[in-house]
């Protein structure tokens, strides 16, 4: 039997399904507080104000012109890897789900108060402000698809073969701080894609290997008796690519 109630804090997208149905065969999930994904239109009005118009473009006709097609090329190898690893994208029932619509409403902070959870598992969420992983004693633990510190932000699979590195791609379970990807390593697991993956495919393996991770260290988070890993290097944030980038990096 657990000792600590888990609660599930994840973005309404079909990474998090998979997570929570898998954790669901191994673990007890108290609750799931899931929040509404940021509008692309929003997204880009704030791609625009950090890396300007040129590269918030770029990013955009990377989204509309490029993944649709890696997408269809890549059904067959989805479909292989969703069978391969079990992944379920069951809704999250009802009965034990709360909506918001951003991790840092007072709403969340409310139900992460009224369910005083041990463990929070994080996925896919908006970057959590202090006041929210301050609000109750539990540990919030997310799970990464790339290798920190080198490979923090977004797509870290992709940016590792585009940086001729495949070495680091994989995946880290780290506990949250107030960073981006900055907080203390828990476990990190690597692995190699095949011929027939691409963009599209990368974060769905590295889902599908940070799920068995997070499955084997969270026993010893639920008993308090687990290591962290410290690195004092800062690393690089990565975003989407722009579709030069993703032309001429090839």
């Amino acid at each position: 039997m657990q000792n600590k109630k888990i609660v599930f804090l994840a973005s309404d997208c079909e990474s998090s399904k998979w997570v929570y149905n898998a954790l669901c065969r191994d673990f007890t999930i108290e609750a799931a507080i899931i929040e509404t994904p940021v509008s692309r239109r929003t997204l880009f009005k704030r791609r625009m104000k950090r890396i300007g118009p040129v590269k918030a473009i770029g990013q955009a006709l990377f989204s509309v012109i490029v993944v649709p097609i890696l997408r269809r090329k890549a059904k067959k190898r989805r479909q292989e890897l969703s069978k391969q690893y079990q992944l379920d994208n069951t809704d999250f029932p009802p009965g034990k789900t709360a909506r918001v619509s951003s991790v840092n409403d007072e709403s969340c902070k409310q139900l992460l108060r009224q369910l005083q959870p041990g463990i929070v598992i994080v996925n896919g969420t908006r970057i959590i402000r202090k006041e929210i992983l301050q609000c109750t004693n539990a540990v919030f633990i997310n799970m990464h698809v790339g290798i920190t510190p080198w490979y923090r932000g977004s797509h870290g699979g992709y940016w590792a073969i585009y940086n001729k590195d495949v070495k680091n791609f994989g995946t880290t379970i780290h506990l949250v701080d107030a960073g981006v990807d900055t907080g203390a390593v828990l476990k990190q697991v690597y692995t190699q894609p095949g011929k027939t993956d691409n963009f599209t495919t990368y974060p769905i393996l590295q889902t599908a290997i940070g799920i068995e991770a997070l499955k084997t260290i969270l026993p010893a988070v639920l008993e308090g008796n687990y290591e962290v890993s410290r690195n004092t290097e800062k690393g690089t944030m990565y975003y989407q690519p722009t579709i030069w980038q993703y032309i001429f990096g090839q």
